[in-house]
C-alpha cells in the first residue's frame, strides 16, 4: 500500500510539472501576439453613427479587457443602466425604435452582467416598472397611471427591491402645511420565521409523543410520517392561538434613519393591530418621533409640525 501510494505521488508530481511547463511555454507567445494586435484590429459590434456605441477593449497587466463606450467615453454603470432601460421601453412601445442594434444590446448585457448590476437580475414585470417610470420622469408616459399603480402595488406586495427605497423621502402636505417624511417598510424574513418557533417545538413534541406511546413509532419515523400534520398545527397555533394575524416589518425612522421593527397582528388576543395602520414611537430615545406604519401600503411616516 505505501509502494502504490508513492508510486501515486511521484505521477501527479509528474502531470503538474508537465502542465506548469506547457503553460511557461504558451504564456510568452500569447502575451506577445496580444501586445502586437492592434487596436483597430480587433472585432467589434457595429455602431450607428447617431450615438456611436460598442465595445472597447483596452489592455492592462497583459489582461485583455473590455468597456462599453458612448461617443469614445466609457459610460457609468448609471448610464449603462439608464440606457438599458431605455431599450426595453422602447421594445414595449409601439412605432419607437431601440436607440442599439442587437449586437449592441447584447454586449451592454454582457457588460453589465459582468459589473454585477442589479438590474440583470429584476423580473420582466420589474423591468416593465422600471422602464415606465424613466420614461413618465422625462415626461414621455408609456403605461396608463391605473396600470401603472397596479404594478407598483403588486410588486410592493412581492417585496420587489424595484419599488422598495432604502432612504426616506420628505415632502409638505398643502393642506396642513406640516412636513411628512417616509420610508419603505421591508418583511423581516427572519423574525417571522422564529415566530414559528414555539408551535412547531410544541406540534412536533406532542405528536412525537402520541405516535411513541400508542402506535410504537420510532420518534424519526413519526416526524418524516407527521410532518403535513406537525406543519398544519403549527400554522394554527402560529396565526390564531399565539398571535392573531401577525406580520413583523422593519424600516427606518424618516427623522433620524434608526433601524427598527413595526408588529403588525395580536398577541394572545391582546390587541396590538390588526388594522392596516399602527402607531408607534422610534427606538432612538434622542428622536422618539411618532411614528405610523401602513400595512396595505408598506410604508411609514413621520409627522413634523
Amino acid at each position: 500500500d505505501l509502494q502504490s501510494f508513492g508510486m501515486m505521488r511521484t505521477v501527479v508530481a509528474a502531470l503538474l510539472l508537465s502542465l506548469s511547463a506547457t503553460a511557461d511555454a504558451f504564456a510568452p507567445t500569447f502575451g506577445a501576439r496580444l501586445a502586437a494586435t492592434p487596436r483597430g484590429a480587433i472585432s467589434r459590434p457595429s455602431m450607428r453613427p447617431r450615438v456611436a456605441l460598442g465595445l472597447r477593449m483596452i489592455e492592462e497587466d497583459n489582461t485583455a479587457l473590455s468597456e462599453f463606450v458612448r461617443d469614445g467615453k466609457a459610460m457609468s454603470l448609471l448610464a449603462k443602466e439608464k440606457l438599458y432601460l431605455d431599450c426595453c421601453a422602447s421594445f414595449n412601445t409601439e412605432g419607437e425604435a431601440s436607440p442599439l442594434s442587437d449586437d449592441e444590446f447584447e454586449a451592454l448585457k454582457t457588460d453589465l452582467t459582468f459589473e454585477g448590476s442589479r438590474v440583470m437580475l429584476m423580473t420582466r414585470e420589474e423591468i416593465k416598472f422600471m422602464s415606465a417610470k424613466s420614461r413618465y420622469n422625462e415626461g414621455k408616459p408609456i403605461l396608463p397611471d391605473d396600470e401603472f399603480d397596479s404594478l407598483r402595488q403588486k410588486l410592493k406586495k412581492q417585496g420587489s427591491y424595484a419599488v422598495m427605497h432604502e432612504a426616506a423621502s420628505c415632502r409638505v402636505d398643502p393642506e396642513t402645511g406640516k412636513a411628512v417624511c417616509k420610508s419603505d417598510l421591508f418583511s423581516d424574513e427572519g423574525k417571522n420565521a422564529i415566530l414559528y418557533t414555539p408551535a412547531l417545538v410544541l406540534s412536533a413534541l406532542l405528536f412525537n409523543e402520541w405516535a411513541f406511546w400508542f402506535r410504537g413509532w420510532d420518534p424519526l419515523f413519526s416526524l418524516i410520517l407527521g410532518a403535513p400534520f406537525i406543519a398544519a398545527l403549527t400554522y394554527t397555533l402560529t396565526n390564531f392561538i399565539y398571535f392573531q394575524s401577525p406580520f413583523v416589518t422593519k424600516a427606518i425612522c424618516p427623522e433620524c434613519s434608526t433601524p427598527q421593527n413595526i408588529f403588525f397582528g395580536d398577541v394572545l388576543w391582546v390587541s396590538g393591530g390588526v388594522n392596516n395602520a399602527v402607531t408607534t414611537q422610534c427606538t432612538n430615545k434622542a428622536c422618539a418621533c411618532t411614528l405610523t406604519g401602513y400595512k396595505d401600503r408598506m410604508i411609514v411616516e413621520s409627522i413634523k409640525d
